[in-house]
Formats: C-alpha cells, sequence, structure tokens
C-alpha cells in the first residue's frame, strides 16, 4: 500500500499527553472500555486514552458492531464465534456474555452474507 492510500484510509485519532496517533480502522480487532479508559485493540498493541465509546462511534464504518454498552467489535476481524466467544485472526479472543452473544450473533450471520467476496 503506498503512502497516498494511507492518507485516504479511515482512522481514530488517539491524543493523549505522551503521544498522537492515527489507529486505522482496519488494524482495530475491537474496542471495549474500563471505567473511564478507552481500549483499541490492534494486533501490535492496545491504545488507550481518556473518553467514552461515544466519542469513537462517529469514526467507524460498518464493519464496526456494538456488541455491549462497553465493547464494539470489528466484525472484519472475527474468524469465528462459538459458545460467547469471539475468535478474530492472529488468536485473540473475546468472551462476550450469552445476552448479549446472541444479538451479536445474528447481526455478524447478516454481516458474513452482505460481504461475501
Amino acid at each position: 500500500m503506498n503512502a497516498k492510500s494511507y492518507e485516504l484510509e479511515e482512522y481514530i485519532p488517539v491524543i493523549t499527553r505522551k503521544e498522537a496517533a492515527r489507529v486505522y480502522l482496519r488494524e482495530i480487532f475491537y474496542i471495549e472500555t474500563q471505567l473511564r479508559v478507552v481500549n483499541i485493540h490492534t494486533k501490535a498493541r492496545i491504545y488507550r486514552f481518556y473518553g467514552k465509546l461515544d466519542d469513537v462511534i462517529g469514526y467507524l464504518n460498518g464493519n464496526f458492531y456494538r456488541c455491549h454498552k462497553s465493547c464494539i467489535i470489528n466484525f472484519d476481524k472475527v474468524i469465528r464465534m462459538e459458545e460467547g466467544v469471539f475468535y478474530f485472526k492472529g488468536g485473540l479472543t473475546l468472551r462476550v456474555g450469552q445476552n448479549n452473544y446472541q444479538q451479536t450473533r445474528h447481526h455478524y450471520r447478516k454481516y458474513l452474507k452482505e460481504h461475501v467476496k
């Protein structure tokens, strides 16, 4: 990918006292909050900053789904779902409560049918 295509890519700006960074949407596995800290999980690292999920939702595209009040999943990175667990590319896993899992599974199935390549 050349420099021009990176400029056009969607990202979330992460600005803290120590750093300023672009977190490209294609790199994100999931985003969660713990207390008032937003954690953006990527293969390379976890970006942390103070805020709310509502602060980042506006940056996201249709690949993302809010499966819980404190968690957003990138369906594009999910390999499979089984018994309340999401399995991501690269071996990362995320457990979701049973109530949220049923609804999220329904949306993931719909996502898979609509994004067949």
